[in-house]
């Protein structure tokens, strides 16, 4: 008992998470969340519900078999334990500042830090680990606690961090005698919560100095307390932002975790097409409201069960129409009037959801980067067609042909950014563009290209009638021919019609 007694225990695997190659942070973090939220729910359903439950193997299976997921691809799940919140690599996977309900709270208040799961995790490890959350709130605190009851379980892929934080931070003090005790006694405040005469020696009466820190323990009467009858303005601050949070419409979309909890569990094709429609309506409500982090992690959630899941036929198929709906001509003409508002949405979150749009939706998302007005926002459209239309710019090219410019050169500058050769006949039409700035981002376009075809068009760039297009194709010229890139700078240079072009 001495990791106990020392205050801490140390992890079996040291040192911090290390990165992971060859893997995006935020796919890692998305599993790592998908673990977490499956994690903290098995924990409530054992705590809640009977142990005859048959939802409960269900709820302990899901879980093993996500450990079994992440442990395999990742080898090791750490998280560290806040007062309120879980976290993975400094990034919060759960938070909970409810004292009744916070799992977190549940269990930093025992003293644990951190928990570690490591590669080999045995369903024998996460029954009985299950049993022990469920155990110990039966258990007296004065008999166990939750560290011990997992140090004597000695698992073998389930680690911990643990501290007493009562006896590392306050220093003990033993009084070597009545005097000493009698001298270290404090009471405040003394007016208000003893009288005087417990401690009035004068009188030569044994001072009952038990009775006495009771009554210094005990809390001050109303009476003598007024400030019990008025908030402070922290407080009156935090029962105005929970009124608002349970009144938001947003209070409702916690019902995305029990519908993804039915996915998980369900195995008849009808109740899981009812959990799949209100998802889509959920979708629906987030991206008319602009909540694209939510709808986002909704979407990700989606790609996450389609490829880690062993489904059945029907239920792949149901999930896939549900992901490939996201991008319906209706959604993206809704997107479209929220990036319009330009108010409260934020540009990041709302790249973040389109890029994970399916690819048929392009031609939805060109129509709608036409109609925007926000060039802030038409910047994040463009970026998220030049990631989802890599290998499908022939549902691009078509729009090259739009009469208006704006929406040509936003093209361009797609095509350029995407870089295929198969875009050079367009982009070569796009130098004749009446539109000067049109011209000017086709010969960007051919530098983001490049090859022999596209340092032919550049060389021909060269004459256009603009100073702007020709002094960009010159640099583009470079970065696409290097040296061989000289002789044609030097003629131009040298041309009878250099020293007459306009250079303002």
């Amino acid at each position: 008992m001495e990791d106990l007694e020392g205050g801490k225990k140390g992890l079996e695997v040291g040192g911090e998470i290390a990165s992971f190659e060859g893997e995006e942070v935020d796919e890692i973090f998305l599993h790592a969340r998908d673990l977490m939220n499956v994690f903290v729910k098995t924990i409530k359903a054992f705590r809640i519900y009977p142990p005859e439950n048959p939802s409960l193997t269900g709820f302990r299976d899901l879980l093993f078999r996500k450990f079994q997921f992440f442990l395999k691809r990742y080898h090791v799940f750490s998280f560290k334990i806040g007062e309120y919140e879980f976290s993975f690599n400094n990034r919060v996977l759960y938070s909970n500042k409810d004292l009744k309900s916070s799992l977190a709270f549940f269990l930093y208040k025992d003293g644990l830090r951190e928990f570690r799961f490591v590669e080999g995790l045995e369903e024998w490890e996460i029954q009985g680990f299950l049993d022990i959350i469920k155990r110990v709130d039966q258990v007296s605190k004065m008999e166990d606690d939750l560290v011990t009851l997992i140090w004597e379980r000695d698992f073998l892929h389930i680690s911990y961090q643990a501290t007493d934080e009562f006896l590392e931070e306050v220093p003990v003090i033993v009084p070597e005698n009545i005097e000493q005790f009698r001298r270290n006694l404090v009471f405040e405040p003394l007016a208000h919560q003893i009288d005087p005469d417990y401690l009035d020696e004068e009188t030569g009466e044994e001072v009952n100095y038990y009775e006495a820190m009771s009554r210094a323990a005990g809390p001050p009467s109303v009476s003598m307390n007024r400030d019990v009858y008025f908030l402070t303005p922290e407080e009156i601050e935090s029962l105005r932002k929970e009124v608002e949070a349970e009144t938001a419409p947003t209070f409702l979309f916690n019902i995305i975790d029990i519908l993804f909890e039915i996915m998980a569990l369900e195995k008849k094709p009808e109740p899981y097409q009812d959990a799949l429609t209100i998802l889509n309506k959920l979708l629906d409500a987030l991206l008319t409201l602009g909540e694209f982090q939510k709808a986002t992690d909704l979407l990700s959630r989606l790609y996450i069960i389609l490829k880690t899941y062993d489904l059945q036929e029907w239920q792949a198929g149901a999930i896939q129409q549900l992901a490939e709906s996201a991008g319906d001509p209706q959604r993206i003409e809704r997107i479209g009037k929220v990036l319009d508002r330009r108010e409260g949405v934020r540009l990041e979150e709302v790249s973040a959801f389109l890029k994970l749009l399916p690819p048929r939706s392009i031609p939805s998302l060109l129509r709608t980067l036409g109609d925007l007005g926000n060039p802030k926002a038409r910047r994040t459209v463009c970026e998220a067609i030049c990631e989802i239309g890599k290998g499908h710019i022939d549902q691009i090219l078509p729009f090259m042909e739009d009469r208006r410019w704006y929406l040509v050169r936003n093209v361009t500058y797609i095509l350029g950014r995407i870089g295929k050769e198969q875009a050079l006949p367009s982009v070569q039409k796009a130098l004749a563009h009446r539109e000067m700035r049109v011209r000017r981002e086709a010969v960007q376009a051919l530098g983001m290209i490049g090859g022999s075809k596209a340092f032919t068009l550049l060389t021909k760039a060269l004459q256009d009638a603009d100073v702007r297009v020709r002094c960009t194709a010159a640099l583009n010229l470079g970065k696409v021919g290097r040296k061989n890139s000289l002789p044609y700078l030097i003629e131009f240079v040298q041309s009878k019609d250099f020293t007459r072009r306009d250079f303002l």
